[in-house]
């Protein structure tokens, strides 16, 4: 799979502000350095079948930018191709208390005025909307079938310290970013269904799904991007924690393949209901979410997950059920007609091989569909 990467230019107004003669201790502490967290959740329902397929699968990536006001442009880049429709901003999700409290894992205070800010245990985050009053985020494609959020915070910066009605938000050094992608394009991209050998009848009663979520992983982007960070001197950012989660329902079997400390829960009832737009129906089954954390300083980050998953339904039953019968009569026929003698009788036959095989293309056509 092709990584995901977030990198950002400093913004030079900032960096001028230090001292040149300054330790490099200190000129890496704190407040001269923005620090990354990345949240990430992939909801993968699609056998929870009272949802809309339209829903999902989807990847939701939230961004916690410490400090960011020493960034001039930060860059999100997607390895495929998005239209605008693919994606959806969650600024508006992070403005009730509700959702904010499950996203942050904690209890919040919601502010909301022309900005949404959010008041943590530890910080006070402004959630940064993609679309607002002055041009920050853009979204575009390129010729190699990519795609790019980039997020122009230097002129955001210009214009909370220009406008005197936001005072308030000069006092706050955290952004949140979060915005959810969906569509075909995550097929092939975040996760693949294999399929065994013998697909024609394991394959319609079980499966197999593997998720693998990269992001600044520099062998897995391809060589032109990162030859254009490298021409404008962009930092690839490094992440002071992840948290990968991954929705599945309970009757899936989940492996991961690295040491990555995992924590498992039964998603709530109710609770998430309107953060994804969906009634979720626990009366058809419950949704386990998979938690990964990686709470030290690295340059790039990666989870691997296998999912065993059983998707027969009552039509898959019937369609093989038919094929059987089908191949009862058809192997009945092929025994009787080779020692048939009377001319009436091979009449009969005929006719029950006819119904046999038309009972097996019948079974055939229906359990091709459900693939």
């Amino acid at each position: 799979m092709k990584s995901f990467g977030l990198w950002y230019l400093l913004n030079s107004l900032e960096m001028d502000k230090h001292d040149p003669n300054e330790s490099a201790e200190n000129r890496e502490s704190e407040k001269t350095v923005p620090k990354f967290e990345l949240h990430v959740n992939f909801w993968s329902l699609e056998e929870y079948k009272h949802m809309s397929s339209k829903k999902v699968p989807c990847l939701d990536i939230g961004i916690m930018i410490k400090n960011y006001a020493l960034i001039k442009e930060m860059t999100f880049y997607c390895p495929f191709f998005l239209e605008e429709s693919d994606y959806e901003d969650l600024a508006e999700k992070m403005s009730t208390k509700n959702n904010a409290n499950i996203i942050f894992n904690e209890e919040c205070t919601i502010i909301n005025g022309n900005y949404t800010t959010v008041k943590t245990e530890k910080e006070e985050l402004l959630i940064f909307p993609l679309n607002q009053a002055i041009k920050v985020f853009e979204f575009c494609n390129n010729e190699e079938r990519a795609t790019y959020f980039k997020f122009r915070f230097q002129d955001f910066q210009k214009y909370v310290n220009t406008d005197a009605r936001n005072s308030e938000l000069q006092k706050i050094s955290t952004l949140y970013v979060r915005f959810r992608i969906r569509g075909n394009a995550l097929k092939r991209n975040i996760y693949f269904d294999s399929e065994p050998l013998n697909k024609s009848f394991e394959s319609a009663f079980s499966g197999t799904r593997m998720i693998d979520f990269k992001i600044n992983e520099k062998r897995n982007i391809q060589d032109s991007v990162r030859a254009r960070i490298a021409l404008v001197q962009a930092k690839l950012a490094s992440f002071d924690n992840v948290h990968f989660l991954a929705m599945e329902p309970s009757a899936h079997e989940v492996k991961t393949f690295d040491n990555q400390q995992m924590s498992c829960r039964e998603l709530e009832e109710n609770l998430w209901d309107d953060y994804l737009d969906e009634k979720l129906d626990f009366s058809k089954g419950h949704i386990l979410a998979y938690h990964w954390k990686q709470k030290e300083k690295k340059a790039s980050y990666s989870c691997l997950v296998k999912i065993n998953y059983s998707k027969a339904r009552p039509v898959t039953i019937f369609s093989y059920a038919l094929i059987v019968v089908a191949l009862g009569i058809l192997s009945s026929v092929v025994v009787t007609g080779a020692n048939v003698l009377i001319p009436n009788d091979f009449n009969v036959i005929l006719l029950c091989g006819g119904i046999g095989a038309g009972l097996l293309i019948v079974g055939i056509l229906i359990g091709n569909r459900l693939k």
